[in-house]
């Protein structure tokens, strides 16, 4: 392991003391003073260091512990890297300190991310623990936690020192102390109160990253920060940090584009997957060429990445050459249809400490960096533009599956590729990240291999995922990048033609169809500007994690046993497939389960879904789901809103039916034909409501003939239900009416 990495892994594990301390069940022993330490909790982030996590030395974990009480250069590191994750100014953090072991901390639960009013329950990361709880504890919650995080530690014994338990152990830490507070809530001292709202998991993972971007620093002989938090002179503006950020353009277009219906289920898939393998891979490309820790990766999500480094001009120049390495990747492989761009962004000591500096100055300085990156996606004055071209090209020779390269058996090298991934996806177990042998290359000197079971450590190892999608911890981080698919008894992937026959399962009739469902957050971009929850560098962080989480794992959770297809699902948005009636329940559910988790925030989801035969162009499909979530988006400012079966309406006014859809199931057999005439009825009120069509106003009566004509007059609730719903909510009248008449029409 490499010592950046050492030392990136003892910061990240600095406060685990405090996880260890709540639990009553762990007791210090007397060889752990206190005092030594300076705080209670550091002294047990001592004892367990050195006596139960996995992969540290005695040494590391002194310097770790002595975060309070540095002594030496390595835990002055560390310590500083402590202080700046808290987001305080020196003074503030020697304030917050002093009242720490003052007050009863083992029931208080970590403050909801949008309602600080709720609490988290203390428990492991896990899709059902997203969502608010009122109170605090009422017994201490850690002492069954912490069991759990020793026998899930153990097991990371069993597999060997090597470089990969790295990112087992950042696993580990975020499964455990994600909905442990940091910092608990009290006031002592006569100092204010220290709100609960930061995760243990996130305060340590900030440090972690400081501690190797400090550390690197110092290896420069550059001890700006590290000056700073000793007392001696600093210039807390001197820009020595480098915000680095990574950004896949033409995602969709990657996606979607030239796949033909018959071989989507085989490949899109793949290619979501793909695009978040390659993210990684170049990420860490990144931090190996700049010679950062794989700590001082941020984030990477839903094609994005993040990486903090040092300012200087060697950097720079990297970035740049990396930069032509990414272009050159993308216009041979992909004609410069999809890419990625880097931009950097120096930044200050005060822009992670001062109150709002992170929100309002660094987050802004990256995003106008990261726009200009989009209007220059291709360097063509360092880039030869010139294409090469396949020969001999014939629609015999075209690869079925992209239509642009040359086949070499079945398809090209590249589909090929992709191909091979998503059947790996289904079949593995582990997925391999390793330096310069595998059996995929990704990008440069960045390989994969998926695996059924982990392999003896090999010094080309970066890291190990088990990519199994259900909770049972391996002895390796877990990844959740098998987005849920419908698949047969023989694990095979369910075909789109599949999936629609699935439609209708619980009825004796029924179309069969598929349908297309977008979806993403709405004013997501104004939230983070404007909400105090992303005021600092560790909340901003929290924040983007859950959101993510919410759309990758807990999405797929709930699309688990359902005939649905997850085209690609994280960071703030959705897209998937599956037979028409299960998509529209599957939509329900989200917006409520998402209506929940984001309790106390303006934050809503608006959806658009389309019907759609199995056999349309995925790329028209994509278009044309776009184009109905587009429409959610444009109903007005407040948008949380619903387009389906071509009408466009809010969520509460489509879910509050007026009881339409229950007293509609009550009617016996209804021949299609009247449920036309429903359906033609409505369509003169929207006339009347919309247009001022006063031919139209006969609907009235000609809905009353309807009920006589068919029979139907014993159903008066039905009648005076449909006629308030048809002439104040017509389009919700017909989206509920339209699932009704597809359930029950010949297919």
């Amino acid at each position: 392991m490499r010592e950046i990495d050492e030392i990136a892994i003892a910061g990240l594990l600095h406060d685990v003391g405090k996880f260890g301390q709540r639990a009553d069940i762990y007791k210090l022993k007397d060889l752990y003073k206190p005092y030594d330490y300076k705080y209670t909790h550091a002294a047990y982030s001592a004892q367990i260091l050195n006596e139960t996590v996995f992969n540290l030395d005695t040494t590391l974990s002194d310097d770790a512990a002595m975060h309070h009480n540095p002594q030496n250069d390595n835990q002055w590191i560390i310590a500083s890297a402590d202080r700046m994750a808290s987001g305080f100014e020196r003074e503030k953090f020697e304030t917050y300190n002093a009242a720490y072991d003052k007050e009863d901390f083992k029931k208080q639960r970590l403050w909801h991310l949008f309602n600080e009013s709720k609490k988290f329950k203390i428990d492991t990361l896990n899709p059902d623990n997203l969502f608010p709880q009122n109170d605090n504890a009422i017994t201490n919650e850690y002492n069954e936690l912490w069991i759990k995080f020793l026998s899930d530690m153990e097991n990371i014994k069993k597999q060997g020192n090597s470089a990969t338990d790295f990112f087992t152990i950042d696993y580990l830490l975020k499964k455990y102390t994600t909905f442990i507070p940091s910092s608990t809530s009290f006031k002592a001292g006569g100092y204010d109160a220290v709100k609960a709202n930061i995760p243990l998991y996130e305060h340590s993972k900030a440090t972690s990253i400081f501690t190797a971007v400090i550390s690197k620093l110092y290896k420069e002989n550059n001890l700006n920060i590290i000056n700073y938090y000793k007392g001696e002179k600093s210039d807390i503006e001197q820009q020595d940090l480098l915000m680095i950020c990574g950004d896949f353009f033409g995602i969709q277009k990657f996606i979607f584009d030239s796949v033909e219906a018959k071989y989507a289920s085989k490949i899109l898939r793949a290619k979501s997957a793909y695009i978040q393998l390659l993210t990684k891979a170049i990420a860490f490309f990144i931090v190996e060429e700049l010679g950062l820790s794989y700590q001082s990766i941020i984030s990477t999500s839903a094609g994005k990445f993040e990486i903090l480094g040092v300012n200087s001009d060697e950097a720079k120049e990297n970035l740049k050459q990396i930069q032509q390495k990414l272009n050159s990747f993308f216009i041979e492989n992909y004609f410069g249809e999809t890419g990625i761009g880097i931009c950097s962004v120096p930044c200050a000591l005060a822009d992670f400490i001062i109150e709002n500096r992170y929100k309002n100055s660094l987050r802004k300085r990256i995003d106008i960096e990261a726009e200009k990156v989009k209007f220059k996606k291709f360097d063509l004055v360092h880039v030869e533009p010139i294409l090469n071209s396949d020969t001999s090209i014939t629609n015999a020779t075209l690869c079925p599956l992209c239509h642009k390269r040359k086949k070499e058996g079945e398809e090209c090298s590249i589909c090929h590729e992709l191909v091979k991934i998503g059947e790996m996806l289904a079949k593995s177990g582990y997925l391999v990240f390793s330096k310069d042998k595998g059996k995929i290359r990704l990008f440069e000197n960045i390989w994969i291999s998926f695996i059924e079971e982990p392999k003896i450590y090999e010094e080309h190892d970066i890291a190990i995922f088990d990519i199994k999608n259900d909770d049972e911890f391996r002895g390796y981080a877990k990844w959740e990048l098998a987005s849920y698919v419908a698949t047969k008894e023989n694990k095979e992937i369910k075909t789109f033609e599949e999936l629609a026959q699935g439609s209708c399962k619980n009825y004796e009739a029924g179309v069969s169809a598929l349908m297309a469902l977008k979806g993403d957050v709405d004013s997501m971009g104004k939230y983070i500007k404007d909400s105090k929850v992303t005021n600092s560098f560790a909340r901003f962080n929290f924040f983007s994690r859950m959101v993510d989480y919410f759309f990758s794992v807990k999405a797929s959770q709930m699309m688990k046993g359902k005939d649905l297809y997850t085209v690609f699902a994280g960071g703030d948005d959705i897209f998937v497939l599956g037979a028409w009636d299960e998509v529209i329940d599957f939509a329900k559910e989200l917006r409520q389960e998402f209506k929940a988790f984001s309790d106390g925030s303006p934050l809503s989801l608006s959806v658009g879904m389309i019907m759609i035969k199995p056999n349309k162009p995925i790329n028209f499909v994509a278009y044309i789901a776009e184009e109905a979530l587009e429409k959610a988006k444009e109903i007005d400012n407040k948008k949380d809103a619903i387009t389906l079966f071509r009408e466009t309406v809010k969520w509460d006014d489509y879910l509050d039916d007026l009881g339409l859809g229950a007293e509609l199931e009550k009617l016996k057999d209804p021949n299609t034909a009247f449920l036309y005439r429903l359906l033609e009825l409505i369509e003169m009120s929207k006339k009347v409501k919309y247009e001022n069509d006063i031919a139209s106003t006969m609907w009235k009566s000609k809905l009353n003939y309807t009920f006589v004509r068919n029979n139907e007059t014993s159903h008066k609730k039905l009648l005076n239900t449909l006629n308030e719903m048809i002439e104040n909510y017509p389009k919700e009248a017909k989206m509920v009416l339209s699932e009704y008449t597809y359930k029950r029409r010949e297919s």
